[in-house]
């Protein structure tokens, strides 16, 4: 299986135009891409959420913020904006017959928006709810935010990447001038990309384009410095504390190549036998034999302007907490120091290649993965070359990605969990810096190094018995029943 061939145009103003034509059926899947999402925040993080949700809810062309959902509903059809980290993307599935009804919305979201005063203020209220639930109740989203800020540190500026997510003193210093900004600097012709993928040829397809947007206007946003994020010199333990959890979230990370790196499918090898499902080393290990994990594996991270994030994760009990550390850490080190063996490789290899034809099942999933191939710079035919180069793959291969990129020296370690019973076992490892989440990840208390510490928590102390009842007076003999009535 190949993947479906992509034609390219490109309109005066810029907007390029990339068709995938499959006429399987009657169906169109629809994606204007703009190369700016939370990486372009600059000094605003959480402009580019908001902006681009406001796109859409804050009414656009003819349309208020009702109308707009009542007219694609109309179509059979969701208007939505998503915004990741590279980019903000507006998205419809349609049948044939509506491709210029759809591409009218999508024309007006990006080139009309109203940027309603009220819809503004009731989407930052439940932005700022989020991320303040956010900060209370979601280890994992709390650790992310200590681990991008520690992965992407640099010296002298803020990286573009060291966002995961705005956080509520951030987001309340939000305005309408701010999301309106984002939008002219970034919302233009030369910053997007038209994906148009279904029942459709590349001659109707562009004449569609050109009719809603030949008058769009508006170049490519400055380029942001993405300079490289300078690895710590010693190791820490961000502890991010959330008194009396149950259980911890742990983060072992480092940056290996970027994306474009021809190491990419012997890269993804290694992750895939370290941490890729239920036949990984870290799932077979931490959580199978030694029972340290609900949850545990690896994952590649796939940024378009950076190193790429080598995340190793686990999900465990506050008791064993320190005990997982030491285990992700072994792990880690293992793949490194060890080539794979044979059936390692060839289930890697096999499992990659064979799980990408699933992901070409559905023509959602076929128009997201050009997206891919636009954001990331990509050739047409990367997914073809990198599957036959996973099938050409041998253990020599894979270790040398092994050692070149998972021998990191001083990971970033964060761990989300109760700072009182875990932070002298994790000390036992390195430095703890203790961060309260609920008032902007500020750090607090710091325990030194201490490798005497033992790796399992205390004991939560026994409960105090309940007072004894008080003793309770005899009470009066009850009275006799009534007489019978005669």
């Amino acid at each position: 299986m190949k993947f479906p061939s992509i034609g390219h145009s490109r309109l005066e103003n810029g907007l390029e135009l990339r068709v995938v034509t499959r006429k399987n059926y009657p169906i169109i899947e629809l994606r204007l891409v703009l190369a700016s999402g939370i990486a372009s925040d600059g000094s605003e993080p959480g402009v580019a959420a908001v902006a681009g949700e406001l796109l859409k809810a804050g009414g656009a062309g003819q349309w208020n913020a009702a109308d707009l959902a009542e007219r694609a509903e109309s179509l059979g059809a969701s208007l939505d904006v998503v915004t990741d980290r590279d980019s903000t993307r507006i998205t419809m599935a349609v049948t044939t017959a509506d491709l210029d009804a759809a591409l009218d919305l999508i024309g007006a979201v990006a080139q009309q928006p109203r940027f309603a005063p009220v819809e503004f203020d009731k989407l930052k209220q439940r932005e700022l709810e989020r991320v303040r639930n956010a900060a209370k109740a979601s280890a994992g989203w709390a650790a992310s935010m200590v681990l991008y800020r520690e992965l992407f540190d640099l010296p002298t500026a803020v990286h573009p990447y060291a966002h995961y997510d705005a956080k509520p003193s951030e987001l309340a210093k939000l305005t309408l001038a701010s999301c309106r900004r984002w939008y002219q600097a970034n919302v233009t012709p030369g910053n997007a990309t038209l994906v148009v993928a279904g029942d459709v040829d590349a001659a109707t397809a562009e004449a569609a384009a050109k009719r809603v947007f030949a008058r769009w206007k508006g170049a490519k946003p400055n380029t942001q410095s993405y300079n490289s994020p300078v690895p710590a010199e010693s190791r820490t333990i961000w502890l991010v504390d959330r008194p009396h959890s149950a259980q911890s979230q742990i983060y072992v990370a480092g940056l290996g190549p970027e994306r474009g790196t021809p190491d990419w499918p012997a890269l993804a090898a290694v992750n895939q036998i370290l941490g890729g499902g239920v036949a990984g080393r870290l799932f077979l290990d931490v959580r199978e034999k030694r029972s340290l994990a609900y949850g545990t594996g690896s994952s590649l991270e796939e940024p378009a302007r950076s190193p790429v994030p080598i995340v190793l994760s686990a999900g465990t009990q506050t008791a064993k907490t320190g005990l997982a550390v030491q285990a992700l850490l072994e792990n880690l080190d293992k793949i490194a120091s060890a080539p794979p063996t044979d059936a390692e490789v060839g289930m890697a290899s096999r499992s990659l290649s064979d799980a990408f034809l699933f992901r070409t099942e559905t023509l959602g999933a076929v128009a997201d993965l050009t997206v891919k191939l636009a954001i990331l710079g990509l050739p047409d035919d990367y997914f073809d070359t990198y599957r036959t180069a996973l099938r050409k793959l041998d253990n020599a291969a894979v270790y040398e990605a092994a050692q070149k990129y998972f021998k990191i020296k001083n990971p970033v370690l964060v761990v989300a969990g109760d700072a009182e019973r875990i932070a002298k076992p994790l000390s036992h490892f390195a430095k703890v810096v203790v961060i309260d989440p609920e008032h902007d990840f500020q750090p607090g208390k710091t325990l030194p190094l201490d490798p005497t510490q033992n790796l399992e928590a205390a004991p939560l102390p026994a409960p105090a018995p309940a007072p004894a009842p008080a003793p309770v007076a005899p009470s009066a003999a009850p009275s006799p029943p009534p007489a019978a009535p005669k």
